[in-house]
């Protein structure tokens, strides 16, 4: 490897570190402290890490020190020293101390907001079958902040676009309400910034900053359970009240609904359920290769479908360690700049998982239930009957059944009665479509979901 890099192949080292990273030290840490960070040189023996503030460097150089040393080495192919300095966003040391009238930047006072990703807008989010619920969703929530879907919860396995969508909402609201104050923050940092005010006698400044935002977007919420003793948890729960009760948005993501959350505080768990509650899951093949398709053009390079569809073929369960194969894929041609072969790219992907979680419910578990709670007999939901009243709830489970299984659309419609697959995917669409535009039809699907996930 070249003893200097050019600054795009600075980034790409960079951006190829981040899902090994996120792996290694956290989701929350990363998205919190390293995700805004930018590699400045590298001259073959040390790597300048530019970070965003003081509190960054002090809590990266305690606690992850090692873990990003190691992540480095292993890329670079060689042992490496990591040093870190606190740059500005375009990479320039900071500025003097300005004047206290001057804007200030996010999370220097240790309060605040974590930078959003450019990179998660709803533009460059791969919209399918798994997540089409919680786009709809999000969309909504950012075009009116605190009126249609207040809280709104969304949960996933690690990895499947949480953190992406709770960032397009952010864009998406400064982009058409600039007015608004929007803070996102990992639950890890909202904790560790709690610890820090009540140690420095700045509980009352903490509680300001947090409980007059407009639209507050909190990520791994898990955080917060995972933690012994109820002040975090009070303290998560007298913001999130004060958020709620003035009409002010709250956006919260965690790896698990809220009802499987191990939180001390059963009123916490009742407002975090009292909303609209989103998941997303697995996506199938062709999701992943459209999503890794996206990804390749946004690095700016054009791969071969059969390199494509392999990756995606690979790594079935996780779009995070998904992007981080190709990153390395990526990072690997920019560095060398020449193109891989596909025995090249097995070996480079070798040590990525593969293993995708099996979905329990069946298709004749959701037609009983919805039967059930929308009152339709199941004879008559699997009959030739076509009036209005038996229609509409066999749509409904025939979108669910294709949401939440993974039985293909003329499967669905053998079941249905041996309905064939244009009526069942007419049906379907049916129901998508009116997700997009009826509240109503939006809260129906929720309900349903949650409670065939319980």
């Amino acid at each position: 490897m070249a003893e200097t890099i050019s600054p795009p192949g600075l980034a790409q080292l960079w951006q190829s570190a981040l899902p090994q990273l996120a792996e290694s030290v956290g989701h929350a840490a990363c998205d919190t402290f390293l995700r805004s960070a930018q590699v400045l040189e590298f001259d073959g023996e040390t790597i300048l890490l530019g970070v965003a503030n003081e509190f960054a460097r002090d809590w990266l150089r305690e606690k992850h020190l090692p873990a990003i040393s190691s992540c480095l080495s292993e890329l670079v192919e060689r042992p490496v020293l990591v040093e870190m300095q606190v740059v500005e966003q375009d990479g320039n040391p900071p500025a003097p101390p300005m004047a206290d009238t001057a804007p200030a930047k996010p999370i220097a006072t240790g309060f605040g907001s974590v930078p959003l990703n450019p990179k998660y807008t709803f533009e460059n989010f791969v919209v399918a079958d798994c997540n089409r619920f919680a786009h709809a969703a999000s969309q909504q929530v950012s075009k009116s902040p605190g009126k249609s879907y207040n809280p709104f919860f969304i949960h996933s396995k690690v990895g499947l676009g949480k953190t992406h969508l709770l960032q397009a909402i952010g864009h998406a609201v400064v982009e058409h309400n600039p007015n608004l104050q929007v803070v996102y923050i990992s639950a890890e940092s909202f904790v560790n910034q709690l610890i820090g005010a009540m140690r420095d006698n700045r509980t009352a400044q903490f509680r300001h900053r947090y409980r007059n935002v407009d639209v507050w977007l909190v990520d791994d919420v898990q955080f917060i359970a995972a933690i012994k003793g109820p002040a975090s948890e009070e303290e998560f729960f007298h913001t999130f009240n004060t958020l709620y009760e003035t009409n002010k948005q709250v956006v919260i993501a965690s790896d698990a609904p809220p009802r499987h959350l191990q939180l001390m505080n059963d009123r916490l768990r009742s407002r975090l359920e009292m909303g609209i509650v989103a998941d997303l899951r697995c996506p199938d093949v062709e999701t992943r290769i459209a999503i890794l398709d996206k990804k390749a053009q946004s690095e700016g390079l054009a791969l071969s479908q059969e390199i494509l569809t392999y990756i995606a073929e690979k790594i079935e369960s996780n779009i995070r360690v998904l992007e981080g194969a190709l990153l390395k894929v990526c990072a690997q041609i920019s560095l060398t700049g020449e193109q891989l072969t596909l025995s090249a790219v097995e070996e480079l992907i070798a040590d990525y998982s593969t293993a995708a979680a099996p979905r329990s419910v069946s298709v004749r578990d959701i037609a009983e239930y919805v039967a059930d709670q929308m009152e339709c007999p199941l004879e008559d939901m699997l009959g030739p009957k076509r009036n209005q009243e038996i229609v509409w709830p066999r749509q409904v489970a025939v979108y669910l059944a294709r949401e939440l299984t993974n039985s293909s659309l003329a499967n669905i419609g053998a079941f249905f009665g041996g309905r064939d697959h244009s009526t069942i995917l007419h049906g379907y669409n049916k129901v998508s479509e009116l997700l997009e535009t009826d509240e109503e039809v939006l809260w129906l699907i929720n309900d349903l979901k949650s409670g065939l996930q319980m």
